[in-house]
């Protein structure tokens, strides 16, 4: 395959087959951090609200979610096991990278190769709110081809970190060939080059170094309402959205008829993210040591939160402390959370009251209005 001519040092093929292990060496370049693991690049991968690319054979690459799980499902595989994961165990033959208790150490004869010094110098370049590609190319003193093969190769490595605009997204140009395709991967870098070469970066800062946090969410996950939620009655009820993020399913009960909705969160960002309305307030708290007094909330949402604390016992019990008449609960079984089985998810059902409704969504996601 022809070479590139961004300073890189790599081919075509090493630049668009990315393999799992090159998401765990150039993570650094992202945190900051010498270690790196599969938590790690779950967190920069993303939670599958967006779609990227894995190397599959020969010539092609395949589009998978971007979310680190099992590839014959089409989602970004991570392992660190040199055994499992081939490519890794040449970085650390390399002397790239060693692995000490599940994780990978990535030294500094990493970060000094060509692609990381280049990715980096990209990084920095990146503010903390949207501009054109043409400005992080002057920024890094690069000509606008190779700030293009920069922003891509990020986008492709760590889905959740930032989104290219141009006539589409990057998300909408792997949408049309959809899940599990196969693809030639040379026909879709040039795509990725010309919608990039133009195009609008959206930035997530929070991932990039610690700056200043930037929601990027997709509209689908932004404002998506699971239909579940609509099946209880929120006359006059207070509610109380436990972990809302940005708050989206405690601020759609007002349209059911809620009387006032309260959004807590334990990363105040988030919250300042979204928009102030009268009968909304927000709260930044812990779910595990709720600020409210007993029996304040009619209903409790407590979505998908349960599995990523570090004591969802104590979350529970103050959720059945101050829920009155329901709690509306989802477990999603992401590869950054804790595995939480069906039986599990029932058992901690019971301890609220009845159940007046429960969805199964195969072994990912589990939900249910529990009437306390």
């Amino acid at each position: 395959m022809p070479q590139h001519h961004a300073p890189t040092h790599i081919t075509l093929r090493e630049a668009l087959y990315i393999p799992s292990a090159l998401r765990l060496l150039l993570a650094p370049v992202i945190t900051g951090r010498a270690e790196s693991n599969c938590a790690v690049v779950a967190r920069l991968v993303g939670m599958g609200e967006r779609l990227t690319v894995n190397y599959w054979v020969g010539e092609f690459v395949a589009v998978v979610r971007s979310k680190v799980g099992n590839l014959r499902r089409y989602e970004v595989p991570c392992v660190v096991d040199v055994r499992r994961m081939p490519p890794l165990r040449r970085y650390v033959e390399a002397g790239l990278a060693e692995i000490r208790d599940g994780e990978v150490i990535v030294g500094e004869k990493t970060l000094l190769t060509p692609l990381a010094r280049f990715l980096s110098k990209i990084v920095n370049c990146i503010a903390d709110k949207p501009q054109f590609v043409k400005k992080i190319a002057t920024c890094a003193n690069v000509d606008i081809r190779e700030a293009a093969f920069g922003v891509s190769l990020l986008r492709l490595l760590y889905p959740a970190t930032l989104e290219i605009f141009g006539n589409h997204s990057v998300d909408n140009l792997l949408s049309q060939y959809g899940v599990g395709a196969k693809l030639p991967a040379a026909k879709l870098w040039r795509e990725l080059l010309n919608i990039a070469e133009e195009g609008y970066i959206f930035p997530n800062a929070e991932l990039l170094r610690g700056r200043r946090p930037v929601i990027i969410r997709s509209k689908a996950a932004k404002y998506s309402i699971p239909p579940i939620l609509a099946s209880l009655n929120y006359k006059d009820a207070v509610v109380i959205d436990v972990g809302s993020g940005f708050g989206t399913k405690g601020a759609a009960t007002i349209k059911w008829g809620a009387r006032y909705a309260i959004l807590l969160d334990i990363d105040e960002a988030i919250l300042r993210a979204r928009g102030n309305g009268l009968l909304i307030d927000k709260v930044v708290g812990d779910a595990q040591m709720l600020p409210f007094r007993d029996k304040s909330a009619d209903v409790v949402i407590f979505w998908n939160v349960y599995n990523f604390l570090h004591k969802p016992e104590d979350a529970l019990l103050e959720i059945k402390r101050i829920a009155r008449r329901a709690v509306l609960f989802s477990i999603y079984n992401a590869a950054s959370g804790r595995y939480v089985s069906y039986r599990e998810f029932l058992k901690v059902v019971a301890t609220w009251g009845r159940v007046k409704v429960v969805k199964r969504l195969g072994d990912s996601q589990f939900q249910a209005v529990v009437e306390t």
